[in-house]
């Protein structure tokens, strides 16, 4: 596995011409990124934050799309639990 990545990182870094050390950090950056949106998002959902602070904090597109995706598992645990 960890030779996979360092030859993932390899090849990105010869591709676009940098440093393999920006290729971390870019992928850090996004990968914290991704993980501060999940957590966020997780708040909302779990109604330890309102919905304008978690706007505020990842967009609104990204609630709204929490909100359908909720609402998608919400229907379809009340279409199996009707079956």
């Amino acid at each position: 596995m960890a030779t996979d990545l360092t030859e993932r990182v390899q090849e990105i870094a010869e591709a676009r011409g940098i440093p393999e050390s920006e290729i971390l950090e870019q992928a850090l950056e996004r990968g914290v990124e991704d993980l501060w949106v999940d957590l966020v998002l997780s708040q909302y959902i779990n109604d330890e934050i309102d919905r304008e602070t978690a706007i505020g904090l990842v967009g609104r597109d990204r609630v709204k799309r929490a909100e359908r995706e909720l609402q998608a598992v919400k229907d379809d645990v009340r279409w199996g639990l009707n079956a």
